[in-house]
């Protein structure tokens, strides 16, 4: 009997699928820098969100979508897509609502995961004065002044 190639083909489409799922729900590990991306802030849970090729319709959407992007590319280790679909799409986000929580907050941790101390200590600055109340905000600030030397 024949293979089908529609058949082998779809097949091979599903464990590329199951593959990406999984490695998005375990999530990226690095053995230098582990960057925690459970978000606090979302009303989505991660694991619920797709990577489509749609543009998302709302700044939470796009900030999931960034997420998104960030997790699939650190996986594949596909930098650009990090960057490109990750990390300017949050950039984006915060020039059309520069108050965004949650855009803010994964900046200043990709921030400090890359060693942008001055730049994580302006984001959390941000948040600290958008939330002063927050305490992971504010220890988060003197962790990173306490590393710069303040």
């Amino acid at each position: 009997m024949k293979n089908n190639p529609l058949t082998s083909n779809l097949a091979i489409i599903l464990l590329g699928v199951l593959l990406a799922v999984t490695l998005f729900v375990t999530g990226y590990k690095s053995d230098e820098k582990d960057v925690e991306l459970s978000d606090p802030h979302s009303k989505v849970n991660s694991t619920d969100v797709e990577i489509e090729d749609e543009v998302p319709s709302n700044l939470d959407e796009e900030v999931d979508f960034a997420l998104a992007n960030i997790e699939k590319g650190k996986s594949s280790g596909d930098m650009s897509l990090v960057m490109n679909e990750g990390i300017m799409k949050l950039l984006a986000v915060t020039k059309k609502d520069s108050n965004n929580i949650r855009a803010i907050y994964y900046l200043g941790l990709f921030s400090l995961e890359s060693g942008q101390l001055q730049k994580a200590e302006k984001r959390f600055e941000k948040l600290v004065s958008l939330q002063p109340q927050n305490e992971e905000y504010v220890n988060t600030l003197q962790k990173i002044r306490n590393q710069i030397g303040k």
